[in-house]
């Protein structure tokens, strides 16, 4: 008896694109179509009525698993990634695996037992290969290189912009608060400490804070408490901050010792959320394009389960948006 899977392997396809033909789902190009329905008649398959019915009902299922959505920015990603799919046809399930290694892993073995077609994911940390190479489930990562299909937005050059900006304000003391050990592509000191460089400057001051960026965990506010409680809160005349949640934790303990932000301090944070543009004063951040990113996730997976399942990797850039926490130039 021939199945689904005999015709996806003499398609050379998924068979999840096989069942979308057989569904007359929208997204399948035509080529595709022409393809697998040739294979279909001359093995002989005969669809299964009850069976590709039930199929249909999750044939058009992607998962979708964030590290962390209380982080702005994976929220309006997700957001911006249910729009698309949804565009293209698709339902979504969403996880958040709140930094939680066990979570994730869970969370990823539910969307398989939901039958998903394939999955959007930002890992925790460094990806496991091991595991996201033997779930035989179309993937596209976010931020992480894995080898699947991967969207990368590269911090190292998020963090050279910030340098940039500092000089050309007439800033030659520079201070950052962030992680100190990241991934290449992905390290956002690392590219602040090059465009520096390129002047001739490093950092006089790096305080390290861990990658937590949610609001419970984030340490930022201690951390430059703790620093401007034995240094000149004025002695470092322009800080970049890893994130906007650190970056207005650090505005706060900068005011709290009569620091002006910008007059006397500028300060620099990352990801645009929701939260630099409602500070006072609004936050110059480092922009991730959210709606490219989603775009491009889905078009990837997409391409992935009708049969495309070439390693990929996609880098896009960042943008730094000025606003008000760095408008003023550094006084004489």
């Amino acid at each position: 008896m021939v199945t689904m899977e005999d015709v996806a392997k003499a398609a050379q396809v998924s068979r999840s694109t096989v069942s979308r033909v057989l569904s007359n789902h929208p997204s399948i190009r035509m080529e595709t179509r022409s393809n697998v329905m040739y294979w279909v008649r001359k093995l002989g398959y005969e669809p299964n009525q009850v069976a590709q019915s039930l199929a249909g009902s999750h044939a058009s299922l992607i998962g979708v698993l964030f590290s962390d959505l209380s982080n702005p920015l994976y929220a309006a990603l997700m957001t911006a990634i249910v729009r698309e799919a949804e565009r293209e046809g698709y339902n979504v399930i969403v996880g958040d695996a709140q930094r939680e290694r066990a979570r994730e892993v869970n969370i990823i073995r539910r969307f398989q037992g939901r039958k998903v077609d394939g999955l959007i994911v930002r890992p925790i940390g460094e990806p496991s290969k091991r595991f996201y190479s033997g779930l035989g489930i179309p993937m596209v990562s976010l931020y992480k290189m894995t080898d699947r299909k991967n969207i990368v937005i590269s911090s190292e050059e998020g963090g050279s912009q910030v340098a940039r900006h500092f000089y050309s304000l007439g800033h030659r003391r520079m201070g950052y608060i962030g992680p100190v050990q990241s991934q290449t592509g992905n390290d956002k000191l690392a590219g602040f400490k090059g465009g520096l460089e390129e002047y001739g400057l490093c950092p006089e001051a790096v305080l390290e804070c861990r990658q937590h960026e949610t609001a419970e965990n984030q340490k930022a506010y201690e951390i430059v408490s703790d620093y401007l409680g034995t240094h000149d809160p004025r002695g470092i005349t322009a800080w970049f901050a890893h994130s906007d949640i650190a970056a207005s934790d650090l505005v706060r303990a900068l005011m709290e010792r009569g620091v002006r932000v910008p007059e006397d301090v500028v300060v620099c944070g990352y990801n645009d959320t929701i939260l630099a543009r409602r500070m006072i004063p609004t936050l110059t951040s480092v922009a991730s394009p959210v709606d490219e990113i989603a775009k491009s996730a889905v078009a990837l997976l997409i391409q992935y389960m009708q049969g495309n399942e070439d390693e990929e990797t996609l880098y896009l850039s960042p943008a730094l948006i000025v606003r008000e926490s760095t408008s003023t130039a550094l006084r004489k």
